[in-house]
């Protein structure tokens, strides 16, 4: 059901209309024409872009929407405000496209993609996602890595060798549990998970098999009654067992006086995005820690990076909708976009760490990254395994997220981790309940 929205003021919604999708007067016989851009990103490389763009379309006038605030769900409940009030972005970024295709927020991009022949270049794993019945209301942006970030430091202090870069998940399982032995006695513990999770029954299975995506998801539907969906679970508990993963009280952080354990260097892996590079060099600066970006471990299939998508949309409400299409894939995919974008960063006094990554194949700008890998140790690891990439599918696929509420609603993670109901218990129902919202989910957008 939708969310209740929270209007904009009527006087806001009047003054930001002028900002939206509006033509000027023709100029020389030259149509001028207005769009307006917003997303939760660099506003300094932003309006480098758009400046970029505009200077590429003179006919084009882009105006970057401030307006629009927040990051993730919040700002795309403020677009949810701004089409109430008639007012969207001709383009914009989007942490969930379902929700912007249920609530009437996103053009049909099919034609415009299916002519643009710069398309061929995105990576055909990505390509494939926010299509929905043969039509496409988005388009990839960036792809950030998930991987494991290893406290170098840390390991040394105990004498740990680190681990190689083609090493398996058994690997990361067993070395969480070395370091957690190594250093309990100094509030040392071995692995901090992905957003407070271990998750491994989302990754462990992509690496066994190589037709198996994330969590298990084969184009069609999920299984979590596979041996290898139920193993990671299990397995994931069984580190927890080992007390072998972060877990601070605040007792804990008083006698350590410590405030963020994994920074201050009391956590030998972090699983981590890409997007959480800026942290490297404040580690050392502040802490005197070493950090290192191992590829996410492999399986019985090799390795496969786990990536993260960003996605950025075209407003059902544009009046421009070819134009809007040219500028989405300026701030997105495209190669100009690109080499404007790295342009911007080699003026930058400061080190700036290239945390995202092209979701298109184009050779020139990939070379002009190839200087940015190895300011990150162990980047250039997950680099070489990127063409075989595993995208999530948690901002693009209908029913998933609501899945996830429906789990938290039935309150299933205390009886989970105390132990009073087990991976093969609830995996059928969860298999069968998420596969069935996900295909009526899919099913309305037809």
């Amino acid at each position: 059901m939708m969310k209740k929205l929270l209007f904009i003021p009527l006087l806001i919604a009047m003054v930001l209309i002028a900002v939206g999708c509006g033509n000027d007067e023709p100029r020389s016989g030259t149509r001028n024409i207005v769009l307006s851009y917003a997303d939760w990103g660099d506003d300094e490389i932003n309006q480098a872009l758009i400046d970029a763009f505009m200077e590429e379309y003179p006919h084009i006038r882009v105006e970057l929407r401030k307006d629009i605030t927040g990051t993730g769900g919040e700002f795309t409940l403020n677009l949810l405000n701004a089409q109430a009030a008639g007012v969207l972005p001709d383009v914009f970024a989007i942490d969930n496209v379902p929700t912007g295709y249920t609530n009437g927020m996103l053009l049909d991009i099919t034609e415009y993609w299916d002519a643009d022949p710069d398309t061929d270049y995105v990576y055909p794993n990505i390509a494939d996602t926010a299509v929905y019945n043969g039509s496409r209301y988005a388009l990839p942006s960036f792809q950030f890595i998930k991987g494991i970030l290893v406290n170098m430091t840390l390991l040394d202090s105990y004498n740990i060798d680190l681990p190689p870069f083609d090493w398996t998940y058994d690997d990361m399982y067993d070395l969480a549990v070395e370091i957690r032995a190594a250093g309990k006695s100094d509030y040392v513990f071995g692995i901090e998970g992905w957003f407070g999770d271990l998750d491994f029954e989302a990754i462990w299975p992509t690496q066994d098999c190589a037709d198996t995506g994330y969590q298990t998801w084969d184009g069609e539907k999920f299984h979590f009654t596979s041996d290898a969906w139920i193993n990671a679970y299990e397995r994931k508990l069984d580190l927890y067992d080992e007390d072998a993963v972060a877990d601070y009280d605040d007792d804990d952080l008083a006698e350590m006086g410590a405030e963020w354990p994994w920074a201050e260097g009391y956590v030998g892996m972090n699983i981590e995005g890409s997007w959480m590079f800026w942290m490297i060099q404040t580690m050392l600066d502040e802490h005197g820690q070493e950090v290192g970006f191992w590829p996410y471990p492999g399986g019985e299939a090799g390795q496969f990076p786990p990536t993260i998508l960003d996605y950025v949309v075209v407003s059902s409400q544009t009046e421009h909708p070819e134009e809007a299409y040219k500028l989405a894939k300026w701030m997105t995919f495209g190669r100009e976009g690109w080499h404007t974008r790295l342009d911007v960063m080699e003026e930058q006094d400061d080190i700036i760490y290239l945390d995202r990554f092209p979701v298109a194949d184009f050779d020139d700008v990939w070379e002009r990254i190839d200087p940015y890998i190895d300011m990150v140790y162990g980047l250039r690891a997950s680099i070489d395994l990127l063409e075989h990439s595993k995208p999530d599918v948690d901002k693009w696929l209908p029913g998933y997220k609501e899945f996830w509420e429906w789990v938290e609603d039935n309150e299933y993670w205390d009886d989970i981790f105390e132990g009073n109901i087990s991976p093969d218990e609830f995996a059928p129902e969860w298999e069968e309940r998420l596969n069935k919202m996900v295909r009526e989910a899919l099913d309305e957008e037809d």
